[in-house]
C-alpha cells in the first residue's frame, strides 16, 4: 500500500492496511488515547474473565495488545495484514480475516469481541449480523465504541473542531448501537467510560455486553 494513497479513494479493507502503514504501530499510542485504551482494555479483560467462556474471538484484534500479558487466549483477527504482522509474537491464535465474513462455522463462540471496531466500518449492522451467527446462542457480544456527539460537543466546549479520522467510517452513539442491537442481542449490561479530569467528558465511549438470542 502506497503511503501517499488518497484515503477517500481506498475500498474499506485497503483503508485499514492504509491506516496501519501510515499511524505506525499501535504499542506506541500515548496520551489521552492511551488512556482510554487502557481504560476500555481494563473493563474487557475483567468481563471476558468473569463470564468465563473459554471459545473467545477478538474481530479487528490491531496489534494484539487486549490480552497481552493477561494469561487468556482468545482467537484473534484483523483484516489488516500489517497490523496482524505485528501482532504475531503476541497472540497464540491469530489470523487475517474480513469481520464481514469470519472464517468460521455458525454457533462456535461463546464470546466476540468488537473493541473500537463499528465505527471503521461501513456497515455495522453487517459486521455485528456476523458475530451473531458466529455466537452460540446464549452468547456475549462486548462492544465497545466512542460516543461521537460527546465527543464533537467537548471539542466545541473547548474552541476546537470536531476531529474527523479518515479511517472512522460511521458515527457512532448510543442511540444507534441500541438500533444496531435490537435484531438478534438483548443488552445485558450498558455503560459509559468517561475521562474523569474533564466535566463535560462523562459519556465519551459506550461499553454494551449483548447477549445472542
Amino acid at each position: 500500500m502506497r503511503s501517499s494513497a488518497n484515503p477517500r479513494e481506498l475500498s474499506e479493507r485497503d483503508l485499514h492496511e492504509y491506516t496501519a502503514e501510515v499511524e505506525g504501530h499501535d504499542s506506541q499510542v500515548t496520551g489521552v488515547v492511551g488512556y482510554f485504551y487502557r481504560m476500555y482494555r481494563d473493563e474487557v479483560v475483567a468481563r471476558v474473565a468473569g463470564i468465563g467462556g473459554r471459545d473467545v474471538l477478538e474481530v479487528g484484534c490491531g496489534e494484539g495488545m487486549m490480552f497481552d500479558g493477561t494469561g487468556l487466549q482468545p482467537v484473534q483477527m484483523d483484516v489488516s495484514m500489517t497490523r496482524v504482522g505485528r501482532a504475531a509474537g503476541k497472540c497464540r491464535f491469530l489470523l487475517c480475516a474480513d469481520g464481514y465474513q469470519l472464517p468460521f462455522a455458525d454457533e462456535s463462540f461463546e464470546v466476540v469481541l468488537l473493541i473500537a471496531v463499528l465505527e471503521h466500518t461501513r456497515e455495522p449492522r453487517r459486521l455485528l449480523a456476523e458475530a451473531r451467527r458466529v455466537l452460540k446462542r446464549g452468547g456475549r457480544a462486548i462492544v465497545v465504541v466512542p460516543n461521537d456527539a460527546t465527543m464533537s460537543a467537548g471539542r466545541l466546549l473547548l474552541g476546537k473542531f470536531p476531529i474527523r479520522y479518515p479511517d472512522h467510517l460511521t458515527f457512532t452513539t448510543p442511540a444507534r448501537m441500541r438500533l444496531w442491537l435490537a435484531n438478534g442481542f438483548r443488552v445485558r449490561e450498558r455503560f459509559m467510560l468517561p475521562f474523569r479530569w474533564l466535566p463535560f467528558a462523562a459519556n465519551l465511549y459506550y461499553f454494551v455486553v449483548a447477549e445472542r438470542i
